[in-house]
């Protein structure tokens, strides 16, 4: 899976002058990539991400996805390549509050090669929250909530990993367990890295950095 970005501006953003490296400029990312959006806030982190899964198109310029600009891709074939294309941690996690542990990661619709709920169980282990597993997401600390979040991302096929402040709430030790998991499913997967943050959060090998 191959994205380019040709010079590209939300619409808030027109008569503005920005400093970034991906606003109003021509950006290509690979999957062999692996990359780091250093984006503060209010600098359109959220609608960055938005605009990449095809979930708005308040923006001037064009988002290509393999050379087909999103706009041209019907409902149905994205919503295939976000299926088996792109896994998201988004910031606001989109869990179900209501549901378990066992159950929001079950609930995706295909799992990756190889993987299914006992790897996930597993995943729960690195990351110490094993006892979680059968207990509401609605009763979880929102650091354990991330945790979560990762682990069912990392569940699902992928050519892209898209996450979105993924260690805002864990300390330095639980961050370095997170990024150890993912760099693993990242080379079993061979799938490229969008990592939105700031780069004291990162800690990842081989990765650029850009400015939102």
């Amino acid at each position: 899976m191959h994205f380019k970005f040709q010079q590209l501006c939300p619409n808030v953003f027109q008569n503005v002058v920005l400093n970034s490296s991906i606003w109003n400029k021509d950006v290509e990312i690979s999957k062999d990539q692996r990359i780091l959006i250093h984006a503060i806030s209010g600098s359109g982190k959220t609608s960055f991400i938005h605009y990449l899964l095809g979930l708005r198109n308040d923006y001037s310029g064009s988002i290509l996805i393999d050379g087909k600009n999103i706009n041209s891709i019907d409902m149905e074939a994205f919503t295939e390549i976000r299926r088996k294309g792109i896994s998201t941690v988004f910031q606001d996690l989109q869990l179900f509050d209501d549901l378990t542990v066992k159950e929001n990661i079950a609930i995706l619709p295909e799992f990756a090669f190889g993987y299914d709920l006992e790897n996930a169980h597993k995943m729960l282990e690195d990351l110490d929250i094993i006892e979680k597993w059968e207990q509401k997401v609605g009763k979880l600390s929102f650091g354990q909530k991330q945790r979560v979040a990762i682990i069912r991302a990392l569940m699902k096929p992928f050519d892209f990993l898209i996450c979105d402040e993924p260690f805002s709430h864990l300390d330095k030790l639980n961050t370095m367990k997170c990024t150890a998991l993912i760099e693993k499913r990242l080379k079993e997967e061979q799938a490229g890295l969008i990592l939105l943050g700031l780069e004291e959060e990162c800690s990842f090998t081989e990765i650029k950095t850009l400015q939102l």
